[in-house]
């Protein structure tokens, strides 16, 4: 078996620069690293992760726990987040709980805290409280937790519900828009169910209906029920064209649910933004390809996930104790307002046009 040893001998370096050099230290120098890089290579040498994380007590390696990749928004997520930490010379596994409450304790009760340095998790249903309970000492970060004081037990990194409405809603007053309806919101019985998931949606559209009496706009049946995906968003746009278009704009949840308002509109003779605006919610990506492209509040994906690289590796230098007993933080990350067709016509551009830093705390008038 080759060990470090050889590959040292081969490189021509001693096996701490070798070490070094493997992992990604910039202590040893570009050629030296390359040098070290093809020798490991010509002689398939492979990092044996488990003696080096009994060495070091770190393995370099973390955990992602998120509900879905077929959603956009989770799949952008996660892909940010392993960017950030494969820059950092360190990996990523992501797991898929399907929004299964169970499966998702499953998965992080299966965790092996000797491979695996800390846990990232989108949890929909679990408080983090119910996670404590399942991961124990290991590190855990938590994107967009819902849960009440109480029961809130990591620090959260959240996305910008509120000055991100804020900013949507005045967009479209801006534009002249003023019978704005408020699409994806829940039915009683969907309200009745106590779930982070749900708790989520509340918030944001309860955002945007705020927003909607703080530039004077109207209230009366603002709010449109429906799921959060593209076929809700499809099926939505043709009962409201069916029965007679009373919105000039359309504020959606979420961009997928925007796309299929979009869709659904056009295959019912609506044009967009000359008969209804749309805008949506996340910045996924898509919305840059569509006819009309779709204003959307985009997400800081990238700032999310370098906050959320750096926050994990303060829990690591800390000692459980003093991870257990620390209040949690919650970061609200940033924004972009991209202002498209959808809202702007034919004559927008598709660069950021309204900026926000990520940081702790925001308010709406910075958007």
């Amino acid at each position: 078996m080759v060990t470090l040893k050889d590959v040292a001998r081969k490189a021509g370096v001693s096996m701490s620069t070798a070490s070094a050099a493997l992992r990604g230290k910039d202590i040893v120098k570009p050629d030296t690293t390359q040098r070290v890089l093809e020798a490991a290579n010509t002689l398939n040498y492979r990092i044996n992760l488990s003696a080096r994380a009994l060495r070091s007590g770190k393995s370099d390696i973390f955990t992602m726990i998120v509900p879905d990749l077929e959603n956009q928004y989770y799949a952008k997520m996660a892909n940010a987040m392993s960017n950030v930490l494969t820059a950092d010379k360190k990996r990523l596994v992501v797991q898929i709980s399907m929004y299964d409450s169970q499966r998702e304790l499953d998965q992080i009760r299966q965790i092996d805290p000797s491979t695996c340095d800390g846990l990232f998790i989108c949890s929909t249903h679990n408080s983090g409280k119910d996670i404590r309970s399942a991961a124990g000492d290991l590190p855990v970060l938590m994107f967009d937790d819902m849960s009440t004081d109480p029961e809130a037990c990591y620090d959260s990194i959240e996305t910008p519900s509120q000055t991100g409405m804020y900013a949507a809603i005045k967009h479209l007053a801006e534009r002249g828009r003023k019978t704005i309806g408020i699409v994806g919101t829940l039915g009683k019985s969907a309200e009745a169910e106590h779930s982070l998931s749900v708790t989520l949606r509340q918030t944001r559209y309860a955002y945007a209906y705020q927003a909607l009496g703080a530039y004077g706009l109207n209230t009366d049946n603002a709010y449109i029920q429906s799921d959060w995906s593209v076929e809700a968003g499809i099926e939505v746009a043709h009962k409201l064209a069916a029965s007679g278009m009373q919105y000039d704009a359309l504020c959606c949840m979420n961009d997928e649910l925007a796309l299929g308002v979009m869709r659904g509109l056009a295959e019912c003779g609506v044009n967009v933004p000359d008969d209804v605006a749309v805008i949506g919610f996340d910045g996924v990506g898509c919305g840059s390809y569509t006819t009309p492209t779709l204003s959307t509040i985009a997400v800081d994906f990238d700032g999310m996930a370098q906050t959320a690289a750096t926050m994990m590796q303060q829990q690591i230098e800390q000692d459980a104790t003093e991870r257990n007993n620390s209040i949690p933080k919650r970061i609200i990350v940033g924004f972009q307002l991209l202002k498209r067709e959808s809202t702007m016509g034919r004559t927008a551009t598709t660069g950021f046009t309204t900026k926000t830093r990520t940081e702790a705390t925001m308010t709406a008038d910075e958007s």
